[in-house]
């Protein structure tokens, strides 16, 4: 087959390392496949061929001036690891769908015409999608309330561990001096819960509070300017490798959240044998069913657990298992034959 896929998404958190995940385990001598995106962030993949798009996926001219001609012309297919699907694609489309959190928490829009937008791709993405890889349970069902008649195209496909991160992790085999410290990984949009953190942290002694991500679209409410919190440090975002060291280190890794559709920085502390903490929310129930995590249901909860001591969880290999990319891929692989 001759596959095209969309990696315009690879660098950015998130839906990225999803992007990364499926190109790391795919065979190139199986199929001819097509990466669409910067020729500098596919240039390791040996075998496939490269179709230089430098557009911003997430904008007007990214839907717009996609490589629509030659995935018409020469593709049998499009995969896309999100639910924008380029205009003018002829091909069948498989997706990926990561949540519905622009239909279910309407704070995450700008306002009522944004909402509109999304709500549109959203629809037109199951109605143009062949298959829908939906990243956890939680997901899958909020697409069968949305999408009731598209909802057979939607199957149930945990993502993975980076190839990154495992690397890391075998190369750093010792035990982790712990600091004290916690660490929040994601980016600051309002369904992250980082006023609940806060205000729990505050409560506190003893402890530095290290938030990593980008600040784009940070909560409205809350200062940028770390010298209005004791002990706290927004670091911005960081390399793989600092992030993986820090979350190594920290005390917990605290996950605050009021929505997500899968929440992937508590699976990689657990593989780092860092204790999360994390909300009382569905899909962390079904995600971190039987592992080693904390959950807390509010802020005075979530202080008293910031102060407890952890223990060190000894999961890496049930959770390279249960969250694999190279079974992530195949599953993707599968329904488009």
């Amino acid at each position: 087959m001759n596959i095209a896929i969309d990696c315009r998404y690879i660098g950015k958190s998130g839906i990225g390392r999803v992007c990364l995940g499926i190109l790391e385990n795919l065979d190139y001598t199986e199929n001819k496949y097509y990466l669409i995106g910067k020729p500098q962030n596919l240039s390791q993949f040996a075998g496939a061929e490269i179709i230089e798009d430098n557009t911003e996926p997430y904008s007007k001219t990214g839907l717009f001036r996609f490589a629509k001609k030659r995935v018409n012309k020469e593709c049998d297919c499009l995969i896309i690891p999100n639910f924008l699907v380029p205009l003018g694609i002829k091909v069948p489309v498989h997706s990926v769908m990561h949540d519905l959190i622009f239909l279910d928490m309407k704070i995450t829009s700008k306002n009522f015409a944004d909402r509109a937008v999304k709500k549109y791709l959203l629809k037109r993405c199951m109605k143009r999608s062949a298959s829908v890889a939906c990243v956890s349970r939680f997901t899958m069902d909020r697409c069968k309330y949305y999408y009731k008649r598209l909802a057979e195209k939607c199957y149930l496909n945990y993502p993975g561990l980076a190839k990154a991160l495992i690397e890391y992790a075998q190369s750093h085999t010792e035990p982790a001096v712990k600091e004290n410290k916690i660490i929040f990984v994601g980016n600051v949009k309002p369904n992250k819960g980082l006023k609940i953190l806060l205000s729990a942290f505050e409560k506190t002694e003893g402890l530095t509070l290290k938030i990593i991500g980008e600040r784009d679209n940070f909560i409205t409410g809350l200062r940028l300017d770390e010298s209005q919190y004791k002990n706290v440090e927004f670091t911005g975002k960081i390399s793989d490798e600092q992030l993986f060291e820090e979350v190594r280190t920290a005390k917990f890794l605290v996950l605050p959240s009021r929505y997500e559709g899968f929440g992937a920085p508590p699976m990689e502390a657990l593989y780092l044998n860092t204790q999360p903490i994390i909300s009382d929310i569905e899909v962390f129930r079904e995600v971190y069913k039987d592992l080693p995590v904390v959950f807390f249901s509010d802020e005075n909860d979530l202080a008293l657990k910031l102060s407890a001591q952890p223990e060190t969880p000894d999961c890496g290999n049930v959770i390279a298992e249960k969250f694999n990319y190279k079974n992530f891929a195949a599953e993707i692989l599968k329904k488009l034959r």
